[in-house]
């Protein structure tokens, strides 16, 4: 049987409901622990452990109703243990609207990834909370979305099928994420580059021009260029203001995949035309936070510039000198 910490005395008799009538404790038991709980400001870890395991497991196996009046009682209250705030944010909304109202145990990526994945009332909620707090005076904080949680966000999507891509896009519009800006100015040239490379297949060209213009990694730049569904290209086109027909001919010409199937390519200009410029970036933006978490690939350490073009330049000249000594030796062997 649990061992009961002594900040909880007097549980005994609830944990085992069945024993002795029909009437289900769990609702009660749930309620008990949670007024234990809150008669103190902070607990020691073993108190947060039993407390957050025996929720979590409550949570499961009670109804609505039940869940929502704990969700009301934990929203404002500071030292609420976060797997249980970041469970009862993902339920139904009923559950989840205080939680994502006036919880401060979420961060700024946890509601990213709730309104990214939910969509709907959970992210009118977010996007609501979001306008409350930036319309108000707001002390310097220094929170933050880590890379870490980030690069998450970004498998999320490339593991996401296009429905759940789509209802992803459009809700980076309530992401409270930074949108990033392309590396370099995109005029007329650079689109004529990237289109001219993909029109002759050149994927090596158009993963250069794509890793140049918005500031991703080599790796990250072909994951876009490889996808078979499609819509990071046009993120990746949003985000760079190239025109819709210019996104077109690159969907035909640089995926056999997607170029073969003229709904799919249908399917994806209409997506280019429902997507934000902000929440384009905004993905932009977790992918590359997502190539500092994973780094610089093993055997493929970044060498300075500098070094390479001086290694290049000894190169070409030893390259170029060895034409001349081989005359010479010619001529001093016919001379002798």
């Amino acid at each position: 049987m649990m061992e009961f910490p002594s900040a909880f005395p007097g549980l005994e008799d609830l944990v085992d409901p069945g024993q002795g009538n029909q009437i289900d404790m769990r609702p009660t038991l749930l309620r008990v622990l949670t007024d234990l709980y809150l008669q103190r400001d902070t607990h020691p870890p073993e108190d947060e452990r039993y407390y957050t395991e025996l929720t979590l497991r409550l949570i499961a196996a009670t109804g609505s109703e039940a869940r929502a009046a704990l969700a009301e009682r934990l929203a404002s209250y500071p030292s609420a243990p976060r797997a249980v705030m970041e469970r009862l944010a993902r339920d139904v909304i009923e559950v989840a609207a205080p939680v994502l109202r006036r919880s401060t145990c979420l961060t700024d990526c946890d509601l990213a990834a709730i309104a990214a994945e939910f969509g709907g009332a959970h992210a009118d909620i977010i996007a609501e909370r979001r306008s409350t707090i930036s319309s108000a005076p707001q002390p310097p904080h220094s929170e933050h979305c880590e890379p870490k949680n980030l690069c998450e966000l970004a498998e999320l999507f490339y593991a996401a099928g296009p429905a759940e891509r789509r209802l992803i896009l459009i809700n980076l519009d309530y992401a409270p994420i930074t949108p990033a800006q392309p590396t370099a100015c995109i005029v007329r040239a650079h689109t004529w580059r990237l289109e001219t490379a993909a029109l002759q297949h050149n994927t090596e060209a158009v993963i250069h021009e794509l890793e140049r213009a918005l500031g991703i990694s080599r790796a990250q730049a072909r994951r876009i260029i490889g996808d078979e569904s499609g819509e990071p290209i046009v993120v990746a086109a949003k985000a760079l203001g190239l025109p819709a027909d210019v996104l077109q001919r690159v969907l035909l010409f640089m995926n056999p995949r997607i170029g073969q199937s003229v709904d799919r390519v249908f399917a994806l200009a209409e997506l280019y035309g429902k997507v934000s410029v902000d929440a384009a970036r905004r993905l932009i933006a977790i992918w590359r936070a997502s190539d500092k978490v994973e780094g610089p690939r093993a055997g493929h350490e970044p060498v300075p510039w500098r070094m390479a073009a001086e290694n290049a330049r000894r190169a070409l000249s030893e390259v170029s000198r060895r034409p001349a000594q081989s005359r010479d030796v010619r001529l001093r062997l016919r001379h002798r």
